[in-house]
């Protein structure tokens, strides 16, 4: 583990915390009880696994999967997959419409995968390989009155809907800012979005407005019907009943 650890995934089947390290280059799973210096039970890592710079990832453990984001594509490992090993698939090519950082999100139920990012949400099939287009494209424009996603999502498979963060039409800011002109805006909110929807459409729900400034995580807890955000500005957790998806 280092300093740089941008991406964290519990899998509540199997009991393991997943996370991506791009300064070595590998994916690190932990026991869900791990404390302390513990070492991790299994680490991707080699020439093998086409691993660059892993950042976010997201766990599939219905069908034992692990969904890397690169930049500019998407590999796809077994869950339980150990050392130098390649990759079951890598969704990559200009049709994709796959660019620079992205996130990533699985639905097994609905099985496809959501991909945020470059102003958009593209919604693939869970198996898609190599350069294919997306199933659906949810953008922002002015019917949704978003600038599309910032790249943060969460879904929740059994009712097909996720959440993301995005703005109001027309604003110029970006997910992160540089350090010395950091992007802090009020324009942010969260949306939630369905599975099912396609191009300029408006968020179902929207929640969070005239609050947050610099987001870096979201987050579903479904025994409660809670929405959780984080924002680096207001050094803060915070958390809201948002039965509506659920």
């Amino acid at each position: 583990m280092a300093r740089t650890m941008h991406g964290i995934t519990y899998d509540a089947v199997h009991d393991e915390i997943v996370v991506p390290q791009a300064f070595s280059q590998a994916i690190l799973t932990f026991r869900g009880g791990a404390n302390g210096e513990e070492a991790p039970i299994r680490v991707i890592q080699g020439s093998l696994t086409q691993l660059q710079h892993p950042d976010r990832m997201d766990v599939d453990p219905v069908h034992n999967e692990i969904f890397v984001i690169e930049r500019g594509f998407i590999l796809v490992f077994p869950r339980e997959a150990n050392g130098n090993v390649a990759p079951i698939r890598r969704l990559e090519g200009p049709d994709t419409g796959i660019t620079g950082f992205s996130r990533v999100a699985v639905d097994p139920i609905h099985n496809v995968m959501i991909v945020a990012g470059g102003g958009a949400f593209r919604i693939f099939n869970r198996t898609a390989n190599g350069n294919v287009k997306p199933l659906r494209i949810i953008t922002g424009g002015p019917i949704s009155g978003t600038s599309g996603p910032r790249g943060l999502l969460a879904v929740y498979p059994p009712t097909g809907m996720f959440v993301a963060t995005t703005s109001k039409y027309g604003s110029d800011i970006g997910e992160y800012g540089s350090r010395s002109r950091p992007r802090v805006s009020l324009d942010s909110f969260v949306g939630a979005w369905s599975i099912e929807d396609n191009g300029d459409v408006a968020p179902r729900w929207t929640i969070v407005h005239d609050i947050l400034r610099q987001v870096r995580g979201v987050a579903l807890d479904p025994k409660h019907k809670t929405l959780m955000v984080s924002d680096k500005y207001l050094n803060a957790i915070m958390t809201y009943h948002f039965p509506e998806i659920f």
